[in-house]
């Protein structure tokens, strides 16, 4: 009973993330905290009530495991601070189990392909909507050292694949997918970042400015600057930069803003609880 609840929790939190993020490109504190605190005041009642502690450990066993993981996207830059929230959230949640079979386990395991397929979805998406800028980037940075010498890298990778193929004949399919692959993800980072630079970038007024949104560029007024982190704007930056903006000292700040990530939690949520583990499901 207590876990179809708090399916029913999850699912609403879920909800309510996508919306807002897909508005605002923003997963809402108050939200996430409530789902973790919800997850980990659930669990503990009825631990209390059945007096069987497994299930209060489930929950910051699953908790913990969330908040490393969450910890290991945000430090990296793959996730803003409301996605590396939810994740915990739902860890609180959805709880813990030692078996590969487990909801959460294959939660997790979906949500990884699940992901990867919704950024390239979006992505798309943003390409079209912005077709014009997207392909003059495109076409300026396909030509560009870095990204000329990673075609060439990729090219002559894919040739020695399948030469291989030919050679070690019984992983001849194996081997020319994983040339393809090869080839094509070289032109799957430079599309990528041909829509970031097309795409997420977005002149603001500071007053709209929040933590952790990051600027292209830094700000410099007079001797001093406002140098962002790899985390994006800190608390006092953006309230420096609020207050330069009352003083007309700064006017509109180019912010490079991420995918909203969200929708992609509900999509691997809604896909585990119909399908379990899509991996096993495909297989077998």
């Amino acid at each position: 009973m207590l876990e179809l609840a708090l399916i029913i929790v999850a699912l609403f939190v879920l909800i309510i993330a996508s919306y807002v993020d897909i508005r605002i490109l923003e997963v809402p504190d108050w939200l996430n905290y409530s789902g973790i605190a919800v997850g980990l005041g659930a669990h503990f009642i009825l631990s209390l009530q059945q007096w069987n502690w497994c299930l209060i450990a489930s929950s910051a066993i699953g908790f913990g495991i969330a908040f490393a993981l969450a910890c290991l996207m945000f430090y990296t830059g793959q996730w803003g601070g409301g996605d590396a929230k939810l994740l915990m959230a739902l860890g609180a949640l959805i709880g813990f189990e030692a078996d590969k079979f487990a909801f959460g386990t294959s939660y997790l395991i979906n949500l990884v392909f699940i992901g990867g397929a919704w950024g390239i979805v979006w992505s798309t998406g943003l390409s079209i909507k912005n077709w014009r800028t997207f392909w003059r980037t495109f076409r300026t940075l396909i030509y560009q050292k870095p990204y000329a010498r990673m075609r060439v890298i990729s090219l002559i990778s894919a040739t020695v694949l399948i030469i291989t193929s030919f050679i070690i004949a019984e992983f001849q399919l194996e081997l020319i997918g994983l040339a393809m692959v090869s080839y094509l993800l070289c032109y799957l980072t430079i599309f990528i970042k041909s829509v970031e630079l097309s795409s997420m970038h977005k002149w603001v007024t500071p007053d709209k400015l929040t933590e952790g949104d990051w600027l292209v560029h830094a700000v410099k007024i007079g001797k001093a600057e406002i140098i962002p982190g790899k985390l994006g704007l800190d608390k006092s930056q953006v309230r420096m930069l609020k207050k330069l903006y009352a003083q007309k000292k700064v006017d509109k700040l180019l912010v490079k803003y991420g995918i909203p990530f969200a929708p992609a939690f509900l999509l691997a949520f809604i896909t585990t609880l119909v399908f379990n583990n899509i991996i096993l499901a495909i297989l077998f």
